[in-house]
């Protein structure tokens, strides 16, 4: 039995029910209709993942000018969904307006564990969780949805089928940590669990049956899963608004040996399994790097290819792989479990990080390249940090850098250049956590919050990060911004005998009689 012994002393931890650094998300606004105001209030609509000390509604004009703010207070700054009604009636009429919420949280001095107890004194476990993403677009309706990977449910064992789900695939999470159930509110193996999965694996050629490993959210949106166990392909898009549709990415055939991997009709390779991929952009200028494992999750060196795929805006890709990133083909990797790789921000850059109990110039633990004019070029070197379970990973905006430092420590960074351009890490958190030995991979929200999951004890787990200010900033979604009408020359052109209508043309309303346009003060529109 998997570490059978290790989960027993782990399940009769306390759960402490300790807060997250707050933001808003679920936002929306009643009392708007088309995007019009229809009264003299609005109410705003927003769910709140942990209490906050203090929080304001700020609103803001077309031109992105601060013009009122509504402090929240009381039961309006508590975990959970809230409505609150804000006048408008002084807010300049015939203009566009947004809003924001902004929530501080209480100043902490440590690292929380956050754990949810779901009614039979258990965590969030999983068997072999791999990854980890959460959706930090504002204007995302999925904003701050947490994804998780399980890539090894152990079936045959009754104890930890249903400790730690209900088989390999993907699982949600919402921001308060709580799990998301499908539409049919059912899982496959019968049992009622407290995750469910999206999509399960039914094995395959290959004896590690080693399914879905990591998962991203790119910037807008898209949601990317790779396989390592490539029974079909290294790679799926899968659609935001329904989890369980997942479209292969790389375009191809299986090929005959055991390698698992994409051959295009030449028989050359388009993809490997993934071992490990990350996202960097968004629509045209997205692309991804995939360090992909021929032969499956095998130890060995000489199996590992690292490609990049300028996919943009399209789902599928059937060219051969050429783009290689170096040094991570070919060298470093041995356990295709666990490492990963993390761009930088503008795509130029790529951090590699692999688990070894005794890390080496052959077997590193933290590797950093730069995209040169010739190439990629190696420009960081660490071989001394084990990095417990191999992941790596940004924060939203790129401003820390989260790397596993032992067993049960992870270290947080800030990163920049040196005169050369190579980087350079700053300590800024050192987070000792003894529900988490390794981290597997790393994901962090909005509000800073991290989310990891841990092979080595089976969890996936939050952390409240000590922040030095624990003010948050969310911006309404585009779909919530609303204008303010007049009154003056539209009541006179609506109450004609022809019918009018009200529209939004680029971000404005526009009133419609006959085949006239007016704007709100009703001068012609021509």
């Amino acid at each position: 039995m998997k570490k059978a012994l290790l989960f027993a002393g782990f399940a009769a931890l306390a759960l402490c029910a300790s807060a997250q650094n707050p933001f808003a998300y679920g936002i929306r606004t009643t009392g708007v209709s088309n995007g019009v105001a229809t009264g003299k209030t609005i109410t705003v609509n927003y769910t709140l993942n942990a209490d906050a000390e203090s929080g304001a509604i700020k609103f803001y004009n077309a031109g992105k000018t601060a013009v009122k703010a509504v402090d929240l207070a009381g039961d309006q700054l508590t975990k959970g969904t809230h409505a609150v009604e804000v006048s408008i009636e002084d807010l300049e009429a015939n203009a566009t307006y947004g809003f924001t919420i902004t929530t501080t949280g209480a100043k902490i001095d440590a690292v929380k564990e956050v754990f949810s107890d779901f009614g039979a004194g258990m965590a969030h476990q999983y068997w072999s969780p791999y990854g980890v993403a959460c959706d930090n677009d504002p204007m995302s309706k999925h904003f701050g949805r947490v994804l998780i990977t399980e890539s090894q449910a152990n079936q045959g064992d009754t104890y930890f089928t249903k400790a730690h789900g209900v088989g390999a695939g993907l699982y949600e999470y919402d921001p308060q940590g709580n799990p998301v159930v499908n539409g049919a509110n059912s899982t496959k193996y019968g049992y009622n669990p407290f995750q469910w999965v999206h999509a399960t694996y039914e094995g395959g050629a290959k004896s590690s049956k080693f399914f879905a490993k990591k998962v991203r959210i790119a910037q807008d949106g898209r949601i990317f899963l790779g396989v390592l166990d490539c029974v079909s392909n290294p790679l799926y898009t899968i659609n935001p608004d329904n989890l369980g549709e997942w479209t292969p990415v790389f375009q191809g055939t299986l090929a005959t040996d055991a390698s698992g991997c994409i051959n295009n009709a030449e028989g050359t390779m388009v993809a490997a399994p993934s071992a490990a991929f990350d996202v960097v952009g968004k629509g045209e200028n997205l692309k991804i790097a995939n360090l992909g494992s021929k032969f499956g999750q095998s130890y060995s060196f000489g199996n590992y290819t690292c490609y990049e795929y300028a996919l943009g805006a399209a789902n599928t890709w059937s060219e051969a792989a050429e783009a290689e990133v170096f040094p991570f083909s070919l060298q470093y990797t041995i356990s295709a479990q666990s490492v990963s790789i993390a761009y930088d921000k503008d795509g130029k850059g790529m951090w590699y990080a692999q688990y070894r109990a005794t890390p080496s110039g052959e077997q590193p633990a933290i590797k950093h390249a730069t995209l040169k004019a010739n190439g990629w070029e190696e420009d960081y070197s660490d071989i001394t940090t084990v990095v417990r379970g191999g992941g790596i990973a940004y924060n939203k905006d790129y401003t820390l850098l989260a790397i596993p430092a032992g067993n049960n420590v992870l270290k947080v960074y800030t990163v920049d250049k040196d005169n050369d351009g190579k980087p350079v890490l700053t300590e800024k958190y050192v987070l000792n956590t003894p529900s988490i030995r390794g981290y597997n991979d790393i994901c962090f929200d909005y509000a800073n919050n991290i989310y990891s999951c841990d092979n080595g004890k089976e969890v996936m787990q939050q952390l409240q990060l000590p922040l030095e200010n624990p003010t948050v900033e969310v911006p309404c979604p585009e779909s919530e911004l609303f204008s303010i009408p007049v009154t003056t020359g539209v009541t006179d052109i609506t109450s004609t005998e022809v019918k009018a209508k009200k529209v939004i043309e680029n971000g404005q309303v526009v009133i419609i009689k006959g085949d006239k346009k007016y704007n709100l003060m009703g001068v012609e529109i021509k």
